[in-house]
């Protein structure tokens, strides 16, 4: 079935080839007719490249039209759009080839070189031999027309390599040359940095990194929450508050993602009292599960494991969750675990919620709908940023 589907696209993409063989085949009549004494067939072949691609065997069809169009300027395009064709159906090698040969013809203008050049680029890419891909973007960056197309294969070379230094520097250059404002991608740049510094345990250049990301993009939550990490891990608590109660006005969506952090912190601080008050603020709010789980948590640490249970219960009513009730069926098998009464049925119960849980993803990327069980800032599916958020509804927050 895949073959199939491959097949069929690429006869549709075979098909302007084809025509285009035909047009330029009209229009170098004469020379077509030479070839035909000398060779003997070129009208019968190009027929026969046609009806390769009618019956479903585009590689024939390939071969055949590589083997009748010349490179000149008339059939540049044509050859760019075989080159094209051969990468999107993961023949690399031959994409290489089909560009490597255009690029050395010395009767190509400035600009189909250049576009030759470009497709080389992208056979690199999709080969992984980056070093090759980047030398051919950085010449191309010069020349202003295409500029930006080289810009982008740059900044998303630097993405894969992560090297951030050389991300920001080209992302800088792409912001010059679009007008586009790309801060917020920036800032996940220089988070990298930081992340890469806490792993070495230089916390001190981590937080620097961490509020250069914010100055850049003031919304970046991925900053703030990075901050509050290394305030918590040097014992600066209330830092790590502060910067944990930035998020809010950043982005609430990524609340969820704050809520262990806080109470880490408010407890460090013994400051329970407050965090109870801050997090039903934000339930009334936003109503999330992480908030109502988290209260839950300081209901029974202060109240008791009955009164954590009433506070689920009520929550339950107000608005149905999976993950509420999970925790509900926790606690009630654990309080008659404590007074010799069996689960039963809430054994069962607690089984499908678990099951549940377990087979679901927590996030989802907004582009491209690619699930997740833990944050990632870039979607590992369509490589935007800040695309991936925590899934709401019944089975969510």
């Amino acid at each position: 079935m895949i073959e199939s589907l491959i097949g069929l696209e690429a006869l549709w993409l075979l098909l302007p080839v084809a025509a285009g063989t035909g047009w330029w085949a009209a229009r170098n009549a004469t020379r077509r007719a030479t070839r035909e004494r000398e060779s003997g067939g070129f009208r019968s072949d190009y027929f026969q490249g046609i009806n390769y691609l009618l019956n479903e065997q585009p590689d024939k069809a390939i071969e055949v039209f590589i083997k009748l169009i010349e490179v000149d300027s008339d059939t540049v395009e044509t050859h760019l759009a075989l080159g094209n064709l051969y990468r999107r159906r993961g023949d690399v090698d031959r994409a290489i080839r089909i560009h490597q040969n255009l690029i050395a013809r010395e009767s190509l203008s400035t600009s189909q070189r250049t576009e030759a050049l470009l497709e080389l680029g992208q056979d690199y890419m999709s080969a992984g031999v980056l070093d090759r891909a980047e030398d051919l973007f950085s010449e191309i960056a010069v020349d202003a027309d295409y500029r930006m197309q080289a810009l982008r294969q740059l900044v998303d070379i630097y993405e894969r390599e992560k090297d951030w230094p050389k991300a920001i520097a080209s992302a800088r250059k792409l912001e010059q040359a679009t007008g586009n404002q790309l801060g917020w991608i920036i800032a996940h740049y220089c988070c990298e940095q930081a992340g890469q510094h806490c792993a070495e345990g230089d916390l001190e250049r981590a937080l620097k990194y961490a509020q250069q990301a914010r100055n850049i993009h003031a919304a970046c939550v991925r900053a703030s929450l990075l901050e509050a990490d290394i305030h918590a891990e040097r014992g600066e608590h209330e830092r790590a508050i502060h910067s944990l109660q930035r998020i809010e006005e950043q982005d609430p969506d990524y609340l969820p993602e704050a809520v262990g952090r806080l109470y880490r912190s408010f407890h460090a601080l013994d400051r329970i009292g407050a965090l109870d008050d801050y997090l039903s603020k934000l339930l009334r709010r936003y109503g999330w599960s992480s908030l109502a789980l988290a209260l839950a948590d300081i209901k029974r640490e202060c109240d008791g494991r009955r009164e954590a249970i009433r506070f689920i219960t009520d929550r339950l009513r107000q608005r149905a969750s999976v993950r509420s009730l999970d925790r509900l069926l926790d606690l009630e098998i654990e309080d008659r675990s404590d007074t010799g009464e069996m689960g039963g049925h809430l054994d069962i119960l607690k089984g499908l919620t678990s099951e549940l849980l377990f087979e679901r993803p927590v996030y989802k990327c907004r582009h491209c709908g690619f699930p997740a069980k833990s944050l990632h800032w870039q979607c590992p599916g369509c490589k935007h940023w800040t695309s991936i958020r925590p899934i709401q509804g019944v089975e969510g927050e």
